[in-house]
């Protein structure tokens, strides 16, 4: 659904916008209504969505679109990940802020635009940074993400815009945080 209807829909939307045929004012009502029909398909969040590892989600500064980052989530979620979403528009600083005070396993970031790769490589840098012995996996969504070549310059873990692959790359993920963690002895005070 994501892969094919979903994505097809958001499409024809920004085709409409950038022919014209829609304003922004139109565009965003199309958008809202795609998050208020997610809403109502997203499964209830148990005890147990707060135990996986966590995902911290993000389009990189000046990025307005965050659709994807809604999707994500929710497939995340089923693949036994916590999740913060953080949303649209977050300034690299604040990221890496975020992400020194949070225990992340993953971080997926979106950006759509040309203009944004400036912000986009500035996030990507700041994630990395956090834990630079121990450099976190970093998603990279959005129609930038096509770009095999800078993905590869930008040291994406994984760079794309299906979901269904970015599940699979994620579902992997928790299995070795879930090894690691299964090997890993506590200290004794």
């Amino acid at each position: 659904v994501f892969d094919g209807l979903l994505r097809d829909a958001m499409t024809l939307v920004g085709q409409r916008w950038e022919e014209g045929r829609w304003t922004i004012a139109e565009e965003h009502l199309a958008s809202q209504t795609v998050l208020r029909a997610l809403d109502r398909i997203r499964l209830p969040a148990g005890p147990e969505s707060r135990v996986g590892p966590l995902a911290v989600l993000a389009g990189v500064a000046d990025e307005h679109h965050g659709i994807g980052l809604t999707c994500l989530d929710q497939v995340l979620r089923e693949e036994g990940w916590s999740v913060a979403n953080l949303g649209a528009d977050v300034p690299a600083a604040d990221l890496a802020r975020f992400l020194a005070r949070n225990h992340a396993e993953l971080v997926a970031l979106t950006a759509s635009l040309p203009a944004r790769l400036g912000s986009l490589r500035e996030s990507v840098a700041a994630a990395r940074a956090v834990r630079p012995d121990d450099p976190l996996p970093v998603m990279v969504g959005g129609s930038l993400a096509d770009d095999e070549v800078l993905m590869t310059s930008l040291g994406a873990s994984w760079a794309g815009t299906s979901l269904v692959a970015a599940a699979a790359f994620a579902g992997r993920l928790v299995e070795r945080a879930a090894a690691r963690a299964s090997t890993e002895v506590p200290e004794l005070p």
